[in-house]
């Protein structure tokens, strides 16, 4: 296996189960630094209710508007995992929606008690 399919199929592991990257080479130490920050900022917006884990694969906001800094570490999550959903799609020939759909199944499903989920009927519940 190659470095580069290495390095995917760990990143694909951490965003399964709602992670955020944490690489630490001398490469990567500055996205290591902004993936943590975000994956800490995230966390407490969840486990404060402002944030929740949706059904697409996606976090999002659980009202509007979010301060920056939690609609800034969202979105990089977002990010992040719009990448790995779209290279694991390319590896199984399907749409990226068909894996982001099946990791916000595991992801709401997984979600601790307390935190709010959102499932294809849009409406958010708590855990």
């Amino acid at each position: 296996m190659t470095f580069k399919k290495s390095i995917t199929a760990l990143l694909a592991a951490i965003f399964m189960v709602g992670g955020a990257v944490a690489i630490t080479t001398s490469l990567a130490g500055t996205a290591h630094a902004q993936a943590s920050d975000a994956k800490q900022v995230v966390d407490q917006a969840k486990a404060d209710g402002v944030i929740g884990e949706s059904i697409t694969g996606y976090l999002s906001a659980v009202s509007e508007p979010l301060p920056q800094d939690i609609e800034d570490a969202m979105n990089e999550i977002n990010i992040g995992r719009k990448t790995v959903f779209t290279q694991k799609a390319r590896q199984q020939n399907v749409q990226t929606e068909v894996i982001a759909q099946l990791t916000g199944e595991k992801l709401v499903a997984n979600a601790p008690s307390g935190q709010k989920v959102r499932g294809a009927d849009g409406v958010w519940i708590s855990k």
